[in-house]
């Protein structure tokens, strides 16, 4: 995932990651990368993502200090699992304070 947004009229962020898997001859090897998924007054959206607000029901996440987590946005069109390392409850308050579906 690449860089932060420079646009600073979001509501809140949430940083997320990409875990990448590959093995090379007989070694395992991970590569991490991250970036944000940003909350906007009419959507959520990341350098790749896009939903509208009114598409997203609810946030859930599971998610212990110290561990890799999974963020859940659930959709008109499905639940999207994002990974997480930091607790996502500011962005999961600023969501619900949102004019949402």
């Amino acid at each position: 995932m690449s860089n932060e947004y420079k646009d600073a009229n979001w509501l809140a962020r949430q940083e997320v990651i990409h875990v990448e898997q590959t093995i090379e001859w007989l070694e395992k090897k991970q590569k991490e990368y991250s970036g944000w998924l940003y909350l906007y007054e009419d959507r959520i959206e990341s350098h790749i993502h896009h939903y509208p607000l009114r598409d997203v029901f609810d946030i859930s996440f599971r998610w212990e200090a110290g561990q890799i987590g999974f963020l859940y946005l659930h959709t008109t069109s499905g639940v999207r699992t994002f990974q997480i390392k930091t607790d996502p409850s500011p962005f999961i308050t600023a969501f619900r304070k949102t004019d949402h579906i």
